[in-house]
Formats: C-alpha cells, structure tokens, sequence
C-alpha cells in the first residue's frame, strides 16, 4: 500500500512573485542632461547666449567699444503623457496577489521611458554627426578621438560634464581597445554594492567623456544606429517631478485601475554642443 496519500493538486505551489521582463525602468539620460522642474506654463521658453568675441581696444578719441549679448530663445510646449492598466475585481480575487503592484511598477517604467524617448528624439534632431552620417569604426582609437575633437573644436568646455551614449554593440566595439579597457586610461571602478547601476559609477570615465550603454537609441540592431555625445547645458529637459501614479477602485464597473502620467518639456539651445556618430551595430566584434 502506497504511503504517498498527498494528491499532485496538495503538492503544488504557486509563487506570488512575478518574474517581470527586463527593461529600463529609471530614465538613463535625466542624470545626463540639464534637467530642470516644470511649473506651470503653456510653453517653456530657455534663454540662450552667443559666444563672447574678444575684448577690443579702445581708440585714441577715448570711446570704449561697445557690445551686445547674442541672445536667442528656444521653446517647447509641455506634454503630457499616460499610462493606464485595468483589472475587474472577479480577475483580482483569482490571481496573483502582487498583480496590481505589477501594474503600478510598470506604469513608473513607461513614464521613465517615454522620458527617455523624448530626450533621444530631441539630440536626433541635430545635425552635427561625424563622417557624414556614415558609420565609424568603434573598435579603433583614431575614430572615437576624432569625434570626441569635433566636440572639443565647437568650443565645448572638457569640465567633466560631458556624457555619451552608445548602443550595447558600439560599447562592445569600444571594449577591444586597450585604452579604453586599462585602468590606467578609464575610471572603471565597478558599480557600488547595492547600487541600481545607474549611479555614479553607472558609466566609463575616458577622454573627458561619460560613456554608458543605452537600449533606447534610434537604429539600435541595425547598420545605422545613432549614438550621441553631449554637454548637460547643450540639451534642455523639464519634468514636472516624478511620474504621477493613482491606483483606485471604478466602482461602477466593479475594477481596479491604476495610471500614471509623466509632464515635461525638452529642447536643444546648444545644438553645437552636441555631436553625433553612427554606429554599424551589425558588425561583428573583433
């Protein structure tokens, strides 16, 4: 006689953690940029000033040379942006009890990606890319100097607040070069314990640029991706705080709901303080 008397239906357990699919859930590219609060306006306007010539010599009738401030405006209008989930009540009672924290998580996420997506949309409207929007070779030294020369060349301050973002496979690339991967050229200290990865030293630190990896750029798998390279005052971003999420009960119709909704405003009064590189990200690694 069989001791066994637990049924196959006793025996089972069912976990109430989700395993959730892996994806960007902090904005990457708010720590790389100016980012300022948003208050209430129906559009932003950031003021901008030209570059400063050099001082002139006064004349023998005594006048002191006069100048004036090259000044200009860019704008943008605030927008907003929404994220909304459902679950009747009956669905509820039956699932996984950690279903709605499920659904508020992933309403912060996309608020961060929409983020992201807007900043990522904003540098690829510059026009400042390297060898005439074809790609370079992110596996050699020589290519990776040149572009970040034609920053430096715009008169962009090397003041350590210069970021780059790259695709997985430019960052790859990157990887075979020795100055890159040797302690003695780049910061690669390894990310805190306890850290997100997103923190300080969420990043490579070599030739006066941030270099980090970003999942969200534009061509990202294919020949022609881009990858951008940036000073914080170049890209203007306002955010009106952290994603608004509101988890409630529609009693009507006998649901739970949850949304969420992220405002900002971003725009490039520094356009030639961005620079661009396009990235074959189809190649094969050396």
């Amino acid at each position: 006689m069989s001791v066994n008397t637990v049924s196959a239906l006793e025996r089972s357990m069912y976990n109430d953690e989700f395993r959730t699919d892996f994806e960007r859930e902090k904005s990457l590219l708010m720590k790389a940029v100016r980012s300022d609060g948003l208050m209430k306006a129906g559009t932003i306007y950031w003021d901008v000033t030209g570059l400063t010539d050099e001082s002139a010599e006064r004349g023998r009738d005594g006048s002191i040379p006069v100048s004036n401030l090259a000044d200009s405006q860019v704008s943008d209008t605030p927008k907003e942006f929404f994220k909304k989930y459902r679950i009747d009540d009956f669905d509820a009672f039956k699932t996984n009890p950690n279903y709605r924290a499920q659904q508020y998580r992933k309403v912060i996420a996309a608020s961060y990606r929409k983020i992201d997506n807007r900043i990522i949309s904003i540098l690829d409207t510059s026009t400042n890319v390297q060898n005439s929007g074809s790609a370079i070779d992110f596996g050699a030294f020589g290519p990776l100097l040149t572009w970040t020369a034609a920053l430096w060349s715009n008169d962009v301050p090397n003041d350590g607040r210069v970021w780059a973002a790259v695709t997985p496979n430019a960052l790859a690339q990157m990887m075979t070069i020795s100055e890159f991967k040797n302690a003695d050229f780049v910061n690669t200290k390894k990310v805190e314990a306890g850290s997100n990865g997103y923190g300080e030293n969420g990043y490579w630190n070599w030739l006066g640029v941030k270099w980090f990896m970003h999942t969200g750029l534009t061509g990202i798998g294919t020949s022609t991706a881009d990858c951008w390279m940036w000073h914080e005052d170049a890209v203007a971003h306002q955010v009106a705080g952290e994603p608004e999420v509101h988890m409630y009960y529609y009693e009507p119709e006998d649901r739970w709901e949850v949304w969420g909704k992220v405002r900002s405003a971003r725009a490039l009064p520094l356009p030639r303080g961005v620079q661009g590189a396009v990235h074959d990200d189809t190649a094969t690694i050396a």
